[in-house]
């Protein structure tokens, strides 16, 4: 055999390889599907986000359907709401708000990021005073959230 189609034949496996590689790195987050939310005090909530962009929760036993929640208190007590999520993956960390809705007119939106640990579980810190959290980090650290999936 020639050694410039050695070289070749080298080079183009070098190439499919590295495509391969760059490919599997590319994974999109995928946040869908059934988890159980732990805080830091270790109280824990059951929390599913849809396909649809919904997010459901129960927290003390009390189910919040993102599709059909009824609100409590306020002005609008014991009507229909819902609550949505938006995943922005493309950003470092990856950010996530939780929207209320209210005949499809947005109510207030609570901001935050996540950091995926593994396939199965994920760090999440959500800020409730309308400024996206940066990072987690020790002042912040008993609002951490731990996200881990069911499915």
């Amino acid at each position: 055999m020639n050694f410039s189609i050695i070289t070749s034949k080298i080079f183009i496996l070098f190439i499919l390889i590295l495509n391969l590689n760059i490919f599997a790195q590319k994974k999109e987050f995928d946040i869908a599907g059934n988890w159980e939310m732990t805080d830091f005090w270790s109280n824990k909530s059951a929390t599913v986000f849809t396909n649809d962009g919904y997010i459901s929760i129960t927290i003390n036993g009390e189910k919040i359907d993102g599709k059909n929640f009824i609100i409590r208190g306020g002005p609008h007590d014991s009507e229909k709401g819902e609550m949505k999520y938006v995943i922005n993956a493309n950003k470092s960390p990856i950010q996530i708000d939780v929207i209320a809705l209210k005949d499809n007119i947005e109510k207030g939106r609570i901001l935050g990021i996540i950091i995926p640990v593994n396939h199965t579980k994920i760090l999440m810190l959500l800020s409730f005073n309308g400024k996206r959290p940066k990072t987690m980090n020790d002042e912040n650290f008993e609002q951490t959230l731990t996200l881990y999936k069911r499915e």
